[in-house]
């Protein structure tokens, strides 16, 4: 979950500071509002799991717990990642990209050992450049569909989350879904950063949660865990700090159709 200084454009919220505090969501009307269904219903009928996620990090962020769900309940879960976050401290002399991408990757692999149930998480590392994944939008759409099968379930980061890398990522997971046949839904990631939790209404229609058994929400915290360059890793400023950590530390999960 790379930090961005800035949004979109300018008609769309930037990415700064410390954004919403869990409290303000723990009381959110729109958020508490949304329909619950549980992990069962919300696999049922899945053969395989598919996140495809822009950076180390997003997939067990947005939807860890249900990845976990999943694997306790001996569906394959496949992870395709398409850069390795490696420019994350690109003003950091001591994380030249290569060593960023030799953590993170060993990073991810750690976190979803803790993630796999009955069988274990695979990964395909697409190492398509951090920050620059719109720039090369037909070529990731033919990786990525590579990595799917026809009647996969298929997760991504959300169109609208304000960080270039997970729209661009989003977009090309919608067309490479619809040219196998996959089902898709999104996460939001960097939107609980942003979104206003006082609004009169959701920011995104059909949303629902779904509920995580404590044994998931254990696991996800475990994995989430595994980041530790982006929780600490001798920065000042983590990508991940404790009030980031809260807003993924929830029962459930938020998915959009």
């Amino acid at each position: 979950m790379d930090a961005v200084a800035e949004g979109r454009d300018r008609a769309k919220p930037t990415i700064v500071g410390d954004g919403q505090h869990e409290g303000a969501w723990r009381v959110s009307a729109w958020l508490q509002a949304l329909p619950r269904i549980t992990a069962d219903a919300c696999l049922a009928g899945v053969a395989r799991l598919v996140v495809v996620s822009p950076h180390p990090d997003d997939e067990v962020l947005g939807c860890g717990g249900l990845m976990a769900e999943a694997g306790l309940r001996g569906l394959p879960v496949h992870v395709v990642s398409v850069t390795d976050g490696e420019a994350c401290y690109a003003d950091d002399p001591r994380w030249p990209p290569a060593h960023t991408r030799a953590v993170r990757r060993a990073e991810l692999r750690a976190a979803l050992n803790v993630l796999s149930g009955k069988v274990p998480v695979t990964v395909a590392t697409l190492d398509l450049g951090d920050g620059r994944i719109g720039a090369g939008q037909l070529a990731l759409v033919a990786r990525i569909a590579g990595e799917l099968r026809t009647g996969d379930r298929v997760l991504t980061t959300w169109r609208h989350d304000g960080h270039p890398d997970h729209e661009a990522t989003a977009r090309a997971t919608a067309d490479a879904a619809g040219r196998v046949g996959a089902s898709l839904q999104e996460f939001p990631v960097w939107g609980w950063h942003w979104l206003d939790p006082t609004a009169a209404s959701p920011p995104f229609a059909d949303a629902y949660a779904v509920r995580l058994s404590a044994q998931a929400v254990a696991s996800k915290a475990r994995a989430l865990d595994c980041f530790v360059s982006q929780r600490a890793g001798g920065h000042a400023t983590p990508i991940l700090p404790p009030h980031v950590i809260a807003r993924f530390s929830r029962d459930f999960e938020v998915l959009l159709p």
